[in-house]
């Protein structure tokens, strides 16, 4: 307030007083000198008072000001009116309660955006208009130039996901889903899901969150392409049956030559048939146990020892011997017996079928130093490396990832030559996988290959020297 300000305030304050005392003196009740010196004291001290009043308000005032500017300010000191007094502590504590009420809201802020980073999904947040206004850090992972305060547009082109955006933008629907196919990698699939977020969330008036579909699409080609196979498996075989039942019945009806040579080729028609639907049924058995850990206790030695015996006359026959060497003197691990049998037997006879004639199989169990993959997790544990090295042409590089694959052939004509049906390793891993191992596959062209299956031992013994022949 300004000094003219004051000095008209003082005035109006003090003029009831004065009239006073000139009413006083027209009675002549109080002299004119003293009535006019009494209204310029209450003249006077209405003005100190005021300035003392007013002084305080503008501190207060001046108090209130860095409040709202820096949010930072001293409460003024030594005021001479409770009025001011109580002003400038009704501020302060307005100013503390908003003071708390900004950090819980940093706090949660900081937390939302770390809850969000730490989500698996990608999620992106949009305004009406289409503009990124946020994301998480597995939205940067899989748009790698994305960036706030531009159109969606600019990383996403799909007019099917957009689409979707506009309806839930419209209001024609709370959410909708939609799948997309990344641009720069057309095996990615994702199902997005566009839903409308409450209105309290400011700018950030959408959220499109992304699901991973690719292991899932996956999955449907390959039971797709499974089915396939399967059907032109059995097929060949039963085409071949129908074939020569079809010549026997007509043409050589009669003709005994023709039934003694149609005759051994249609049993091993018949048992490849057999051979195969035997290992569909047994593959989808394992299949839908995989995720079921075994509960028995299997010793992996003595299920070795037993797989030589059962083959040892397939790899005579080629003139073979199967070399077992073990330093152990505990191979235990828990799983089921038979199913370890159906690994090593699958693996131990396709190093003989493949194997060069008069070399030997070699199968070594050992501990391993450098588990691969997921089996490091039991680095302070005991993983058994068990390798089955075989003597062949050995198989090329690009062929390795997709050996496990189910009816992937290198050679199919001599795969089924030897009796193969494409199911074996196939089987195996699934297998291995329930018994939570893995298997590695090496192998250099003109030498051979190594399958090693590697297995979580079942406790920490003492180690001997143990050699078998």
């Amino acid at each position: 307030m300004g000094f003219s300000q004051l000095l008209t305030t003082a005035l109006a304050v003090a003029l009831p007083a004065a009239m006073i005392f000139i009413v006083l003196a027209a009675m002549e009740l109080l002299g004119w000198g003293t009535a006019i010196l009494c209204a310029v004291l209450a003249w006077l001290g209405s003005t100190t008072v005021l300035r003392i009043y007013f002084g305080d308000l503008r501190r207060v005032a001046r108090y209130a000001v860095a409040l709202r500017d820096k949010f930072r300010g001293t409460p003024p000191q030594h005021l001479s009116f409770s009025a001011a007094s109580e002003l400038s502590s009704l501020y302060t504590q307005i100013a503390n309660t908003f003071r708390e009420r900004i950090t819980d809201l940093e706090t949660r802020t900081s937390t939302d955006a770390e809850i969000l980073d730490h989500l698996p999904n990608p999620v992106v947040m949009v305004n009406r208009q289409r503009v990124i206004t946020g994301f998480n850090r597995a939205a940067k992972s899989l748009f790698h130039n994305l960036e706030t305060g531009h159109d969606l547009t600019r990383f996403i082109r799909d007019p099917i996901l957009l689409d979707a955006f506009d309806d839930v933008a419209a209001e024609r629907e709370q959410m909708k889903h939609a799948e997309f196919v990344l641009a720069s990698d057309a095996h990615h699939h994702f199902d997005v899901l566009t839903a409308r977020l409450p209105a309290a969330t400011g700018d950030r008036n959408f959220v499109l969150s992304f699901s991973d579909l690719t292991e899932l699409r996956k999955l449907e080609q390959m039971r797709a392409d499974f089915a396939t196979d399967a059907g032109h498996e059995l097929r060949t075989p039963l085409s071949v049956l129908l074939g020569f039942i079809e010549t026997l019945e007509g043409p050589a009806k009669d003709d005994p030559d023709a039934l003694g040579q149609f005759l051994p080729v249609m049993r091993d028609q018949g048992l490849r048939m057999q051979h195969l639907i035997e290992d569909l049924l047994s593959l989808a058995r394992i299949e839908l146990n995989e995720h079921t850990p075994p509960s028995d206790d299997c010793d992996v030695g003595k299920v070795i020892d037993k797989v030589a015996q059962t083959l040892l006359m397939k790899a005579e026959a080629k003139g073979m011997e199967i070399k077992i060497s073990c330093n152990l003197d505990n191979t235990d691990i828990v799983g089921e017996e038979k199913e370890m049998t159906q690994v090593f037997v699958n693996l131990v006879e396709n190093a003989i079928k493949y194997g060069h004639a008069k070399t030997n199989i070699e199968v070594s169990i050992t501990l391993a130093k450098n588990p691969p993959g997921a089996l490091a997790r039991f680095r302070h544990d005991r993983i058994l490396a068990v390798a089955i090295r075989d003597h062949s042409d050995g198989i090329a590089r690009e062929h390795l990832p997709r050996l496990t694959e189910r009816f992937y052939r290198i050679d199919t004509a001599r795969s089924r030559a030897v009796g193969g049906t494409g199911l074996g390793l196939a089987i195996v891993k699934h297998l291995v996988q329930r018994h939570r191992g893995t298997m590695v596959i090496e192998s250099e062209q003109g030498v051979g290959s190594v399958f090693t299956v590697y297995l979580p031992a079942k406790a920490n013994d003492n180690i001997r020297t143990l050699h078998r022949a």
